[in-house]
């Protein structure tokens, strides 16, 4: 595990180097994240109509038409950040993440304070296979999130979406473990209409590693956690009206896993092409 974080900050560094050293000698360093409006005051009337006219069919998932919108404003406002942004989305969304990739790694390496940036980065370097980057990206957010640098309530980000099947699944990478469990990452599958069936977790349960010490001592007493990798499917209303649900608990680690081995049983999960070691069935969802 010590090795693995060790690579992945190697890997950060190799990303974030050449472009520190490039910034230091052209003044380029900056930490202010471009606003709305600031962009609004940029914008002449027509930019702005168009602008607005790329905005509205990205929120109705016209993507295509949303791309050619925004890359025609940054051809008349070349580098903008949130042009930028905008540009980057619609192209993610469209299956483009190379694009994406192209335009944010320098907007990145300008600014690593736009933590928006950093997160559509690791999504676009996720989704095209550029794990290099992916893993760069992942560590700078989990370092903005620690020096307080994303808004507070942010706890994950999209790190990857992908077909699994006749289904897509959403895989989001916590910036902190969160909720009773202590969940890393999450992935919601859902079916060709959108409706969620599945969220599969990487977990790492402040109670489980009661018994983890008593097991493994000697790990537990230097900082090694138990990891579940567990799976929850709705199985519809109980006689009270509740919504009920069935845990999965599929596999064991000792220590976290890398994220590349955790794509890898969420995937096999979703498939179906794995089986649980335990369940229980008619537990009531959260509210």
């Amino acid at each position: 595990m010590i090795l693995y974080i060790f690579a992945l900050f190697l890997t950060a560094s190799v990303l974030v180097a050449p472009l520190r050293a490039g910034c230091q000698a052209t003044g380029a360093t900056q930490m202010h994240v471009e606003t709305g409006e600031e962009l609004d005051a940029r914008l002449t009337p027509a930019q702005r109509q168009q602008f607005d006219a790329a905005k509205k069919a990205q929120l109705a998932k016209q993507y295509a038409e949303a791309s050619a919108g925004f890359k025609a404003l940054l051809q008349d406002l070349p580098g903008d950040s949130l042009l930028t942004k905008w540009s980057s989305d619609a192209a993610i969304e469209m299956g483009d993440s190379a694009y994406a990739v192209g335009v944010l790694k320098p907007l990145v390496l300008a600014n690593l304070a736009d933590w928006q940036a950093v997160s559509m980065l690791a999504r676009a370097a996720a989704e095209s296979g550029d794990i290099q980057t992916r893993n760069a990206a992942m560590i700078t957010m989990w370092t903005l999130r620690q020096h307080g640098m994303t808004p507070p309530n942010m706890m994950n980000y999209v790190l990857e979406r992908m077909k699994v099947g006749e289904n897509v699944m959403t895989i989001q990478c916590s910036l902190v473990p969160w909720g009773p469990y202590k969940i890393y990452y999450i992935g919601q599958a859902s079916d060709a209409k959108g409706v969620p069936f599945l969220h599969i977790s990487l977990e790492s349960g402040d109670g489980d590693q009661v018994f983890f010490a008593k097991q493994h001592p000697k790990e537990a007493a230097a900082g090694v956690r138990e990891f579940t990798l567990d799976a929850y499917r709705e199985t519809g209303l109980n006689q009270a009206g509740q919504r009920t649900q069935t845990h999965f608990t599929y596999k064991y680690f000792m220590g976290q896993p890398p994220y590349d081995a955790v794509r890898e049983e969420f995937i096999n999960i979703a498939n179906g092409k794995t089986s649980p070691i335990s369940s229980r069935t008619g537990l009531i969802v959260p509210k």
